[in-house]
């Protein structure tokens, strides 16, 4: 079963640690001979100008990680993905059986000091759109991240170092037979 593919789907706050964990993961899996793709921030996959929310972009993903699947490999979807319905719908278009869904649990304070710290400054347009959406957002404000009810792993990503993380992810992998065993 070790050539079966998989999805897994890590989501958590941006900020979290996801793809500081991802960078470790990658050469983990490769180095047991897998074929890795890693869909993060992809202006292919990225939301349509017209889209209203992220789910379309999510989607995609999900697509993209069943074709990744279906022919063997590992897809890591780093995503914020914060709203369980669309987890789920995730799930389903990939499968149940190849799906495993990984939580960074992150306290908000501690991702949103993250995010700052990595930020540079946005182009203008870019920043003027950020500017209407809080002025938005203090009419309407933001949904709040859900937390998965019954993830295949949590992850500390705020005491427990990146690369411990990713050897648990691997060992996750394994026990579900996703891997051969070392």
């Amino acid at each position: 079963m070790h050539q079966n593919g998989v999805c897994v789907w890590l989501t958590g706050r941006s900020g979290a640690g996801k793809s500081t964990v991802t960078r470790e993961l990658v050469p983990l899996l490769e180095a047991q001979g897998r074929t890795v793709s890693v869909l993060d921030v992809m202006p292919e996959l990225a939301k349509h100008w017209a889209e209203r929310s992220s789910e379309g972009k999510l989607i995609r993903k999900a697509v993209v990680a069943r074709e990744v699947a279906r022919h063997g490999g590992i897809a890591i979807c780093v995503t914020v993905s914060a709203r369980a319905e669309v987890r789920e719908r995730a799930r389903s278009i990939v499968g149940d059986d190849s799906f495993l869904e990984i939580y960074f649990d992150t306290p908000a304070d501690v991702a949103a000091s993250r995010k700052a710290a990595r930020k540079k400054k946005p182009p203008l347009l870019k920043r003027m759109r950020h500017s209407l959406r809080r002025v938005k957002q203090r009419v309407r404000p933001a949904e709040a991240f859900e937390e998965p009810a019954s993830p295949d792993l949590v992850v500390d990503a705020t005491t427990i170092p990146p690369e411990v993380n990713a050897q648990n992810i691997v060992d996750l992998l394994s026990a579900r037979g996703f891997l051969a065993d070392p």
